[in-house]
């Protein structure tokens, strides 16, 4: 009898029963890339629902998702909860304990029909609970999703084709997912600011957060230099990075031109914004061994020692103890004590790891807009 199965790189098997685009057979792993096969970093995520935001998500290009929550996909799927501008989510795969395939409230999609739609493999009726616990002892790692009617026959080649993967942190998935033209989101109120958005993989929401604050908001790609954005006409009152996926030190060139924007503008960031940031003025990153991936991460603010709920999704953190003279650090993360945000007046830069946008999570952080807004304006931190 034919099985889907996760296998993982080194060599761990999970049985279930596929969903959505079905995956390949293990005998025809080897004439697909890593591009073209249901293979990613995988990943948990924490969040109790809000499936369908975690799926679009720029951010989760290159990985396979799993949701800690046993129950997924009861009220449907529904455009308008999109996070990507594309049309298709860069996440390369979903694992869960039970797919919902029932009803779903009239006007909206079905996840198992919408994965189909997205031609995205995903696999249900194992056991995520072991899976999260292999993932945190072991650390987050690469895996594939076969279908085949004798895996234990099956299951070197799939081990050895998933080794020739190159390695995460080599990997550059900027251009999958940002924006290859300029285009520009005019505010819900006249008379604020006008940022420029360097996209390395925007969520939806950011922007959203932006407008309905009187935000005017031009989004350009990635490969945008610091001449091109000092020469808008008329003039940006700043520059904010968006999040994205993958390793910060691979974006060298990125780096290179944010580090000719400090200092001459003041530069915001969310999440790898966040890290480029950090990178840009002499700072290093290192990977996690499992990463923050859901909504229920508290953060602990510098000072006045308030702590807020956050919804995070980074592979890579900030080490404070490299951050220059005159960089603050304003968050830390009350779990591991990480770097969560950090600010600095000198040069004009403030930003969070987290994701004070809540889309999906707690909404406990959203006045940081409002934050960064005064930050640009040159109010007083």
């Amino acid at each position: 009898m034919e099985y889907t199965y996760l296998v993982l790189e080194d060599g761990s098997i999970y049985k279930g029963v596929g969903a959505g685009v079905p995956a390949p057979m293990a005998g025809d792993l080897s004439k697909l890339t890593i591009d073209s096969a249901p293979c990613g970093e995988v990943v948990f995520n924490t969040t109790m629902g809000a499936y369908h935001e975690i799926l679009t998500d720029p951010s989760y290009a290159g990985q396979m998702v799993v949701m800690t929550c046993p129950h997924i996909g009861n009220y449907g799927t529904d455009t308008g909860w999109d996070e990507m501008y594309s049309t298709v989510p860069p996440c390369r795969g979903l694992i869960v304990r039970d797919l919902y395939d029932g009803p779903v409230p009239p006007g909206r999609c079905s996840l198992p029909k919408t994965l189909t739609s997205w031609g995205m493999s995903a696999i249900t009726e194992i056991d995520t609970r072991s899976l999260t616990i292999h993932i945190r002892e072991h650390g987050a790692c690469y895996g594939v999703l076969v279908r085949s009617a004798d895996i234990g026959k099956d299951r070197e080649q799939v081990v050895a084709w998933l080794q020739t993967c190159p390695p995460m942190s080599s990997r550059d998935f900027i251009a999958q997912v940002g924006t290859s033209v300029a285009q520009v989101y005019d505010a819900k109120v006249a008379g604020g600011l006008r940022f420029v958005l360097l996209d390395y993989g925007v969520k939806r929401s950011i922007i959203e957060a932006l407008v309905d604050r009187g935000i005017s908001v031009v989004v350009l790609p990635a490969t945008t230099t610091a001449e091109e954005v000092l020469s808008l006409t008329p003039p940006v009152d700043a520059v904010f990075l968006s999040n994205g996926p993958g390793d910060p030190a691979v974006l060298e060139n990125a780096i290179h031109q944010i580090s000719k924007l400090i200092g001459k503008l003041p530069v915001l960031g969310i999440c790898l914004g966040h890290q480029l940031i950090a990178h840009a003025i002499g700072a290093t990153t290192s990977k996690h061994k499992f990463g923050h991936h859901g909504g229920n991460h508290p953060v602990r603010e510098n000072g006045t020692g308030r702590v807020f709920v956050t919804a995070q999704n980074h592979g890579y953190c900030v080490e404070s103890e490299t951050l220059p003279p005159g960089t603050e650090v304003w968050f830390v993360n009350a779990n591991d004590g990480t770097l969560e945000g950090l600010y600095d007046l000198e040069r004009k830069v403030i930003s969070v790891q987290f994701h004070p946008e809540a889309a999906p999570g707690p909404r406990d952080a959203r006045y940081l807009f409002d934050r960064f807004i005064a930050f640009a304006s040159g109010e007083s931190f």
